[in-house]
């Protein structure tokens, strides 16, 4: 395994805004074999990480790998003949199941599987069959444990976007639209009802649309002059379920990092790169307080390098993962997440070796902190331990106001949203059963209890036996 530092100017959130040193962050590399491995995708949970990616042994087939031994193990997912190539992982925090999104060749055409399971017991399950390409499946996880995927199709003239999920127990497809445009590179997440948010592009323009009430919305345009296929979206919806999109588009001169939000109601775009090199392949991770943190890649004069940006500071800053003479390159999708602790995690394919290898960079220090403890006096909140498995959070609301009510672990990642909702001045009780919002029950440790009303925010610690 090998390991070496690089130097990356961050700034770190504790609390809600401090600066702290340069950030260091140290390379591994996963994969050593003959052949090429790339387009890793990455999962946490709460035993360590996993990671699908794409191997080479004479056609493409999909492996899998997780450092949940303390070392970094893989296995093999399909082997046959055919093109098997890996989009995206899921999985649910207290669990080593792994949930893998697969498109195939199905000669002459490609298809899209489901992956389940774990080294050793993978079940594959088809989910398109048709005469048409069908491609790019992003999936998600809702609290039932039940799976949602996006993907691109070729309904016979054009490329549409669909949407299927297995809540029956057999994957029901639905074509979210109907056009003459090029719509394709869906990527998908669900809100806390688990409605399905769905970015894509038609080929000019970047869209957003999701499911309310059986209905799919009209769609929003979140930007213009984007080029397909180099957009690349990438969506994420915050714990307001707010929705957060990166993407790369041409400034004119080469292709930048940009960012877009509808935290306001409608959608604004902000610039995060500008330089001499084309940007590309964003993705990105929202912190607990709410800022945005994108890896992506810079191809600088023929070599490619792996960057890093975030808003920590209220201005985007940017600062170098690598720098060698070889390839370093990752597809959009999946491939940055952070830990519990904080640090985060991004992976990448090398060639420095005569073939490409999967590498892993972790930041040696947090890139984010967890939630601290405030309480400003007008706006009083206290904790009680109702039982051994559940607690009573006693709050007071000055005036008749929207309250949202969260508890999040000691990292600042939510577990479960306890009250979201308009509700009358005065005290207020709600107890909260020790379980999360995905239905997992949290371990015993320390939880913090934000409480959002009449413009303040206040934060008390509490513990779960």
């Amino acid at each position: 395994m090998r390991k070496y530092n690089v130097l990356a100017a961050v700034l770190l959130v504790a609390g809600f805004v401090l600066a702290a040193p340069a950030q260091t962050w140290t390379i591994e590399q996963v994969t050593n074999n003959t052949e090429p491995d790339t387009n890793a995708f990455a999962a946490v949970v709460s035993s360590g990480l996993m990671i699908g990616y794409t191997h080479f042994d004479g056609d493409a087939e999909v492996f899998y790998a997780s450092n949940f031994s303390g070392s970094w193990t893989t296995s093999r997912i399909t082997d046959n003949t055919r093109e098997d190539v890996g989009i995206d992982i899921a999985a649910r925090y207290n669990e080593q199941t792994a949930r893998i999104s697969i498109y195939w060749l199905d000669t002459p055409d490609w298809e899209i599987s489901f992956c389940s399971g774990s080294p050793g017991s993978w079940d594959i399950d088809r989910v398109t069959d048709n005469a048409n390409n069908d491609g790019w499946p992003s999936l998600a996880i809702d609290k039932s444990n039940h799976t949602h995927m996006a993907y691109f199709g070729d309904d016979g003239s054009d490329l549409e976007v669909f949407y299927t999920n297995n809540v029956t127990g057999s994957w029901v497809i639905e074509q979210v639209t109907d056009n003459g445009s090029l719509d394709a590179l869906p990527w998908i997440a669900l809100d806390s009802d688990d409605n399905p948010n769905i970015v894509y592009t038609d080929g000019t323009h970047l869209l957003f649309t999701k499911k309310v009430a059986g209905i799919w919305t009209a769609p929003e345009e979140v930007a213009s002059g984007v080029i397909f296929p180099t957009v690349y979206p990438f969506l994420t919806l915050d714990s307001d379920d707010n929705c957060h999109v990166v993407f790369a588009k041409s400034d004119g001169p080469d292709f930048e990092i940009y960012y877009a939000n509808n935290v306001t109601g409608s959608w604004q775009e902000a610039k995060v790169t500008s330089n001499d090199y084309p940007d590309a392949y964003p993705t990105l991770l929202i912190d607990p307080h709410g800022k945005i943190h994108i890896a992506y890649i810079t191809v600088e004069a023929a070599d490619p390098e792996v960057f890093y940006a975030n808003n920590t500071a209220g201005v985007w800053t940017t600062s170098r993962i690598t720098d060698n003479s070889a390839i370093d390159i990752a597809k959009s999708g999946r491939y940055f997440v952070a830990d519990q602790s904080g640090i985060g995690h991004i992976f990448f394919s090398n060639n420095s070796d005569g073939d490409f290898e999967i590498y892993h960079a972790y930041s040696n220090s947090p890139i984010f902190a967890g939630v601290e403890e405030t309480a400003p006096k007008d706006l009083p909140i206290s904790i009680t331990l109702s039982s051994v498995l559940s607690t009573t959070v006693n709050y007071s609301a000055p005036k008749a106001d929207n309250v949202s009510l969260k508890v999040y672990d000691a990292s600042g990642s939510l577990v479960k949203t306890l009250v979201k909702d308009l509700q009358s001045q005065g005290e207020h009780t709600v107890t909260w059963n020790g379980f999360s919002d995905a239905g997992v029950r949290a371990a015993p440790g320390v939880y913090f209890y934000r409480l959002i009303t009449a413009g303040q925010t206040v934060s008390v610690k509490g513990v779960l036996n």
